[in-house]
């Protein structure tokens, strides 16, 4: 594999994927829609990461990559307690899916005619199957989501341990989750060096002064 010239805060490494041109305008826009989140480095390498296991991945399929999140820009969304909720718990994937799904749908039919160059109900469903995949790409785009997540949000699973969100061994299952939920064989492989680089930087283990 090609190493990619180094993102801004990405870790520089022989396994990254490419950054991938924008090459229609309806992605253009959706990049530029993503732009204000703060996590938007993350969706726009899961579009990425796509591209890499999947060359041929269809519009739509880079769409719901790089929107994939993107309720969390927005008020009012489902919260999750990372001390004490399962990282599968559908009482937060399913909602945040559907949630982002819907915002991506408003989206779209806001955008005019550049809309037709995708099938909005396929826009759709994969984002809303992205934490879960699915068929007809949707494990392609949970793939592209999860190596994303170890490369780029690494990060901020240390500072949720750093800030006492939870602990190191909590974050420690959020990341082992994120490489074992891939499906399609080839990210398999590639999860395992980033799945180890993202468990390094977690904070080591508080030891405890002799006394207290």
């Amino acid at each position: 594999m090609t190493a990619a010239a180094p993102l801004p805060g990405v870790a520089p490494s022989p396994w990254a994927a490419p950054e991938v041109p924008l090459d229609t305008e309806v992605e253009l826009l959706a990049a530029e829609w993503v732009r204000p989140y703060d996590q938007a480095l993350h969706l726009m390498r899961a579009r990425d990461w796509l591209v890499q296991l999947n060359p041929i991945a269809t519009v739509e399929m880079r769409v719901a990559a790089m929107t994939h999140d993107i309720e969390r820009m927005f008020p009012g969304g489902p919260r999750l307690d990372h001390a004490t909720m399962e990282w599968d718990s559908p009482f937060y994937l399913y909602p945040h899916s559907l949630r982002s799904a819907e915002s991506v749908g408003v989206w779209l039919a806001g955008i005019g005619p550049v809309a037709a160059q995708v099938d909005l109900r396929e826009v759709r469903r994969l984002v809303g199957l992205h934490e879960v995949g699915g068929l007809r790409g949707a494990d392609d785009v949970q793939a592209g989501d999860s190596l994303s997540f170890l490369e780029t949000l690494a990060g901020l699973t240390r500072d949720w341990v750093a800030s006492g969100a939870c602990s190191r061994d909590k974050a420690a299952e959020k990341l082992v989750y994120m490489a074992e939920r891939i499906r399609v064989p080839a990210a398999q492989e590639l999860a395992g060096p980033w799945l180890e680089w993202a468990l390094d930087q977690l904070p080591a283990g508080v030891v405890l002064e002799e006394g207290r």
